[in-house]
């Protein structure tokens, strides 16, 4: 199954591109394109454009900043007009200082994790490749 990756206000774009193609190696996930967003507004239509192509898109990065460009921010806003039911759900960094998050809505799925390869691994372990396999069957 084909995903998407936006980096968003990232800084280690490509050791964590090969970290995540990593954690598919055995798996049914890769990578169809990767893109990189500097402001808000270059997120939103990004994401906007991935998800008219495919159902699943990791947004890497903007964790850290807590200001109108942070992801919690942009998301919150760009999902409060929203008429279609979200699902959220935290994902806990048990090796880090930012937590990621999960957005669903149908089979279409947002995973927002830190600009950390490390941080990246144990976010996105053995428990959510299951649960991603099992709603993408």
């Amino acid at each position: 199954m084909k995903c998407d990756v936006i980096f968003y206000l990232a800084k280690k774009t490509a050791i964590c591109e090969k970290k995540l193609k990593e954690l598919f190696a055995d798996r049914q996930y890769e990578l169809n394109t990767v893109t990189a967003a500097t402001t808000p507004q270059s997120l939103g239509m990004q994401i906007v454009e991935d998800l008219n192509c495919v159902n699943l898109l990791f947004v890497i990065g903007g964790l850290k900043d807590n200001d109108v460009r942070g992801i919690n921010n942009v998301l919150s806003k760009a999902l409060a007009n929203s008429s279609k039911d979200i699902i959220p759900k935290k994902i806990k960094n048990e090796v880090g200082s930012f937590d990621g998050y999960i957005l669903r809505s149908g089979r279409q799925t947002i995973i927002c994790v830190p600009d950390d390869p490390e941080e990246m691994e144990a976010m996105i372990n053995e428990v959510m490749l299951n649960y991603l396999d099992k709603v993408y069957r």
